[in-house]
């Protein structure tokens, strides 16, 4: 039975961080027949469909929201079906009688393609399936935003503009979620956007929900909020949410950096009290450790080094997360635990619809040892928390773990193998699967827990556009570490992953430094707030609400 999802992306740092999602997953795609089949089933998140000149395509099921100047050189209707559009409105415009006198013709010219763009261009023009370029594109610093080093191609439906507001480095004239909030209802957007969405689940046999990815620290907080209202209203299906916040702070027009800080705090705070009430769960996510009034460094891998304000770099990273956490819901053969709605139920108890991120990139197993044995010598845990101002629970836990990459000879030693002796005495090796194993480790280390654990043999493919130049020389070309470090990098290829969603105590903290936080501010010394619309009262009762959403969190919370 199908098990459709649309994925929705608004914000532009939020498609920073969905381009690289989609690279991703068309880097795993297998177009070779006599190839061993995937395990993930890609149709969960892709449509199939034909263009109008008969051609086959396989698009993203998702529609993305980004102000106007994003785009440059790709039109709005995308690149599969636009020679056709422009070949219409060309015939339409020789048919029509002008007096060539009384006309004026305004032409724009569109942005000229970067390197990468054009190279893709003649692979597609020479009907060639390129699995990677050898050429270094030195994306990290030529990359001035998302649409540089996006791989796929989109459904004419999926790319959406905001063009009240100009896209720009210097200044942000989309500041607060009170402008979000505003143009949701001033506008066609509501109509277009809802009517966008309405097509796409029309075409689904069976659609468990959708994901959410926006961009929480500006005007595109209140358009996700009016979204997901409007989501829950029409058709009542599972929404998990990810608000994600960019490792820079927004430079907003006319104003200090104490004030820019401010807007942020503000704009995440009414974001987060507002998704309490308007999806199934949401999961934070950013590159730095702190991010309310400031930005403390950035969280740190043991084995990769990136540019912590490179939104190219940065956004390749929550993507990881995003590509193996969504395994549960989206591998072939589901069990009933494996939908979306069975997670985001799995993981709001209490009414604790906020949880945390962690991501091991890459797990750090040696390549000359078994599953078993990294586990042993690991008593802390691996991965790194992704969600700010929050660490990893070790008690009263309830998580979702999707690790992928780990061979299944890798697990542990054959009893009649060499050095089999010292595995055969750790309890560990009654297990028979990867899953099995480190679901009994979570069991160990965690006080009063509960995990769901599963598997993907596959390891993640690290194609051209990712950001392979981040790992260390420690870093085998499959992902796995070398004994000593040899001093010379090789070109990862595929690395091993694990990614977790965390219920945790923890996060009582994360909720109370941002209240924290945001209760220092007075709103009356912020007027573009209340010049668009915020009342006192309703601010107020937001940052109550922000309150009482804390309290779940606390270990004597009683419903």
């Amino acid at each position: 039975m199908s098990r459709e999802i649309l994925t929705l992306q608004l914000g532009n740092y939020a498609n920073y961080v969905g381009t690289h999602w989609w690279n991703i997953q068309e880097a795993s795609f297998r177009y070779d027949p006599t190839a061993e089949p995937t395990e993930i089933d890609h149709d969960i998140l892709y449509r199939e469909g034909q263009t109008t000149s008969g051609l086959t395509t396989f698009t993203p099921r998702m529609l993305l929201l980004d102000l106007k100047g994003t785009l440059k050189f790709m039109p709005e209707e995308g690149e599969l079906y636009g020679e056709h559009q422009k070949a219409q409105s060309e015939q339409i415009l020789s048919e029509v009688a002008w007096d060539p006198d009384r006309v004026e013709v305004i032409s724009h010219k569109l942005a000229e393609k970067c390197e990468y763009q054009k190279d893709l261009q003649l692979d597609i023009e020479s009907s060639e399936c390129e699995d990677d370029h050898e050429k270094d594109y030195n994306f990290k610093d030529t990359v001035s935003d998302w649409i540089d080093y996006s791989y796929s191609r989109f459904h004419p439906r999926s790319i959406n503009i905001v063009n009240e507001y100009v896209h720009s480095k210097e200044e942000n004239q989309f500041d607060t979620i009170i402008n979000g909030l505003q143009l949701w209802g001033q506008t066609n957007l509501e109509d277009e956007f809802g009517d966008k969405v309405r097509q796409y689940i029309e075409e689904c046999d069976s659609c468990q929900g959708f994901q959410v990815l926006f961009d929480c620290v500006d005007g595109f907080a209140g358009l996700a909020i009016k979204t997901l209202e409007h989501l829950q209203d029409e058709y009542n299906k599972t929404s998990l949410v990810f608000p994600v916040i960019p490792p820079a702070l927004p430079n907003f027009k006319n104003a200090d950096e104490t004030t820019n800080m401010s807007i942020r705090v503000i704009n995440s705070a009414l974001a987060f009290s507002a998704l309490v009430e308007s999806c199934s769960l949401f999961v934070p996510l950013s590159t730095m450790g702190r991010c309310w009034r400031d930005l403390d460094k950035p969280r740190v891998f043991p084995h990769i080094s990136y540019d912590e304000n490179n939104l190219y770099q940065t956004s390749a990273i929550l993507a990881t997360y995003l590509e193996t956490a969504s395994l549960r819901y989206r591998l072939k053969n589901p069990t009933t635990l494996s939908h979306l709605s069975s997670l985001c139920s799995e993981l709001t108890p209490y009414g604790r619809k906020m949880a945390a991120a962690a991501l091991a990139l890459p797990v750090s197993m040696r390549n000359s040892e078994d599953f078993i044995d990294f586990l042993d010598r690991n008593d802390e845990a691996f991965s790194v928390p992704l969600t700010p101002n929050c660490t990893i629970g070790t008690k009263y836990v309830v998580q979702s773990v999707c690790i992928r990459g780990i061979p299944k000879n890798r697990l542990k030693r054959p009893p009649t193998a060499k050095f089999a002796q010292k595995q055969q005495r750790m309890a560990a090796y009654r297990c028979n699967s990867v899953s099995e194993m480190l679901q009994f480790y979570y069991h160990c280390q965690l006080h009063a827990s509960l995990s769901h654990v599963i598997s993907c043999n596959a390891p993640m493919d690290l194609k051209v556009p990712f950001p392979v130049e981040i790992f260390d020389s420690r870093i085998c070309f499959d992902g796995f570490l070398n004994e000593f470090d040899p001093g010379v990098k090789q070109k990862v290829a595929s690395a091993p992953i694990l990614a977790q969603i965390q219920s945790t105590g923890e996060l009582a903290d994360t909720l109370d430094s941002l209240h924290r936080e945001v209760s220092r501010i007075k709103l009356a010394r912020i007027p573009r707030f209340g010049e668009n619309g915020l009342e006192s009262e309703n601010y107020k009762d937001s940052l109550e609400r922000l309150l009482g959403f804390k309290e779940r969190y606390e270990d004597n919370y009683e419903l």
